[in-house]
């Protein structure tokens, strides 16, 4: 994360931090395209590093949005503790005949729930025993994801108010 840092840095990017080995970058750009900011990163990484990824860019409207979004909040308060609960960012809004396959995959009794282009879940057992992954994701609703546990989401947002 550290070399990622100082390569964003060197490509001109301002006020790079990093949220642990999240994967999350902090950042500030004179580009306003997300799509662009995206692209050149994805080149970025895969000059230096040899492979390609996918790279979402999520501002601070995004992350407030999910954060006030959050269908699991009761009144400001979680109904039941954060390791549970998970915020998918999505490229786009799924349409309703693949928001209805995943629902009918074998998710257990994990709860989801979409709002516009945000699949929130909260699993019933622990992270390492549900099959509503990142990849399970993608492949029933036909959109590229990123998944971030609750706790993350709401760092995230803290660090991000610090750009404001």
């Amino acid at each position: 994360m550290e070399d990622l840092r100082k390569l964003m840095d060197a490509e001109g990017y301002k006020n790079v931090k990093t949220y642990i080995q999240s994967g999350n970058v902090i950042f500030e750009s004179d580009e306003t395209s997300k799509s662009k900011i995206a692209a050149a990163i994805e080149s970025m990484i895969e000059k230096q590093y040899g492979f390609k990824v996918v790279i979402f860019v999520i501002d601070m409207n995004d992350v407030n949005r999910a954060v006030a979004n959050n269908p699991f909040a009761k009144k400001g308060e979680l109904e039941e503790g954060t390791k549970k609960l998970y915020v998918t960012f999505l490229s786009e809004k799924p349409s309703v005949e693949n928001i209805e396959k995943l629902e009918q995959s074998s998710i257990g009794e994990d709860i989801i729930e979409l709002r516009d282009d945000i699949l929130y879940f909260k699993l019933i057992s622990k992270a390492s025993e549900t099959k509503l992954s990142n990849n399970l994701i993608e492949s029933k609703l036909k959109v590229s994801a990123t998944t971030r546990n609750w706790n993350t989401t709401l760092k995230l947002q803290s660090m991000m108010e610090d750009y404001e």
